[in-house]
């Protein structure tokens, strides 16, 4: 599928979800935008939720593999299973804190398709008095032997965009879209295998309304988040902060 993607070292007017802002400093982050073309009927119909979630699946094997290529150990010499995961619905996490996020745009183009632009943020360099919550992370208090910031950059830009297009493009025919996310090893089970949030207690924080909490239980065929709530009911979640909340040990346990 062809692409075309927009680099910069640093952003002074850095936009996330719901029109948030994020902190970067010069040539500490991976700073990239990209451009996709697909039918507009995908992406403002029922599957349209799934493609921040597409796109934080390429961009976590760009960085798997980047890592792997140029051999970079985890800094205290754990296991590397699951160091790398998905927040639902566009975060990056590593070791359970966010390491990058995604927001994910339509410009119309014509009648029958649009442009997916695909913003993506990931701490590389920045030291950990920069970032700006205590829940955020940094890729070089993880990982030992890093290249240089311009080397990691140019790669993971490339590896990136090679899985970008690689998941993309069968979304592309509208006709096999159910299947490649629903299939056998499909969007949907591989997503969910790489799930931070999946079979954890959650809080919800809704665009409107109040806050509940609950346990994550799966993401639905319109990328909606299931919970289970704790008195037993179940929702449905499109937009929403979720936040993953620790364990509380059953009473006598």
């Amino acid at each position: 599928m062809p692409l075309s993607v927009a680099v910069a070292d640093a952003q002074s007017r850095c936009r996330g979800r719901l029109a948030r802002t994020w902190v970067n400093q010069a040539r500490c982050s991976l700073l990239a935008t990209w451009a996709l073309p697909l039918p507009t009927g995908l992406l403002t119909g029922p599957f349209g939720g799934w493609m921040p979630m597409v796109a934080g699946l390429a961009a976590l094997e760009g960085l798997q593999d980047v890592l792997e290529y140029h051999g970079c150990p985890l800094a205290d010499g754990g296991d590397s299973e699951r160091v790398l995961t998905l927040k639902w619905p566009n975060d990056l996490f590593c070791r359970g804190a966010k390491l990058g996020g995604i927001l994910c745009e339509l410009v119309r183009v014509g009648q029958d398709w649009s442009a997916l632009v695909v913003g993506i943020g990931i701490n590389l360099f920045l030291p950990r008095q920069a970032l700006p919550i205590a829940e955020s992370t940094s890729l070089q208090l993880h990982y030992q032997d890093l290249p240089d910031y311009q080397t990691l950059r140019d790669d993971l830009v490339d590896a990136i965009s090679w899985h970008l297009s690689g998941e993309m493009a069968p979304l592309g025919l509208y006709g096999s879209l159910d299947r490649t996310l629903n299939g056998p090893q499909g969007l949907r089970s591989r997503i969910a295998a790489l799930s931070w949030t999946l079979g954890k207690r959650v809080r919800v924080v809704p665009v409107a309304g109040e806050p509940v909490e609950g346990r994550a239980l799966e993401i639905n065929p319109d990328a909606s988040l299931r919970v289970q709530l704790t008195d037993g009911d179940q929702v449905d979640v499109s937009t929403a902060d979720v936040g993953v909340l620790p364990e509380v040990a059953a009473v006598g346990a």
